[in-house]
């Protein structure tokens, strides 16, 4: 009976997470409807129709990826019911027939371990030594607009059971260190020193689930009093210390527009490159136009692309 109660438990855990997971996959896929309805059919330029585009498509991947996380854990939880019910049964079978025959001594015998479905994760990276290995997968959520939180799903059956000691998170302002040790005798490490966005320390945490490890991280409010929005889970481009941002207030812009000619169309960098030349030459803003609308100049003098 106790193990009843045990294997219940850890099944309503198990559905709980997975209906969260369900609600966050159908955000995603709302998401990417309504953008694709509102906006898609009234913007006019190839290059913004083709971010947008990116933008819509990844938001589906997203939430298809959380899908097969929730179908995964509602598989799990129904193979370990399936196994209780049947022990159940023949233990009542066993039980009535003792009333006609002599006691027959029975080994009941464990439910087997349910076979985890691993899917393609959205995002791997991490960074390892010898002594460690990479986890198996792990699951990258951004969450809704707004919110203050992204959430990483690290799936491992039975971490539940392992020594809590020998699991731990260090979070700094631009990274995050998973490591378990001695777990079933492996090591693992999941390091992340390139964020794609600072986070708030005070507020990110680790969770630990019966089959998985749960990484929640506390986003940063920026400049307009909202939280800063993520869209991967590391950055494209290797963080470096800057001291120019903060003495040269055009120096974020800088970098905005090299960004922007380093991954835009031919249409940006032709857009783009036409305006450093008319700046260089004095004409730019003498007839009224061949820079971006709005932006001026924005030192593009000084860049070198």
């Amino acid at each position: 009976m106790e193990e009843e109660v045990v294997e219940t438990t850890t099944n309503n855990n198990n559905n709980a997470v997975a209906v969260e997971v369900e609600s966050r996959s159908q955000e995603r896929l709302a998401d990417a409807d309504e953008i694709e309805a509102a906006l898609l059919a009234h913007i006019t330029r190839p290059s913004a129709q083709m971010h947008l585009k990116n933008l819509i498509t990844k938001l589906r991947k997203e939430g298809k990826a959380l899908q097969r996380v929730a179908a995964s854990t509602n598989n799990s939880a129904s193979t370990a019911s399936d196994g209780t019910s049947t022990a159940a049964t023949a233990a009542t079978t066993t039980a009535a027939g003792s009333n006609d025959t002599a006691p027959v001594a029975t080994t009941k015998q464990p439910a087997a371990p349910s076979t985890p479905i691993v899917t393609k994760p959205i995002i791997i990276t991490s960074s390892t030594t010898n002594k460690y290995q990479t986890f198996p997968t792990h699951y990258f959520d951004c969450g809704p607009y707004n919110s203050p939180l992204v959430t990483i799903y690290i799936p491992l059956p039975d971490i539940g059971t392992h020594d809590k000691s020998k699991i731990s998170c260090h979070f700094t302002s631009t990274s995050f260190d998973l490591i378990v040790t001695d777990f079933s005798n492996k090591s693992y490490r999941l390091l992340n020193d390139n964020l794609e966005k600072e986070i708030d320390v005070t507020k990110s945490k680790y969770v630990i689930k019966p089959h998985k490890i749960i990484i929640k991280l506390g986003k940063v409010k920026g400049e307009y009093g909202s939280y800063d929005h993520w869209t991967e889970l590391t950055s494209k481009k290797k963080k470096t210390k800057d001291t120019k941002s903060k003495d040269d207030p055009t120096a974020g812009i800088m970098d905005l527009m090299k960004d922007m000619y380093e991954n835009g169309d031919d249409n940006m960098k032709k857009m783009i490159g036409e305006t450093m030349y008319k700046q260089r030459t004095g004409q730019l803003g003498k007839d009224g136009g061949g820079g971006l609308p709005g932006m001026g100049d924005m030192g593009l003098g000084d860049m070198d692309f």
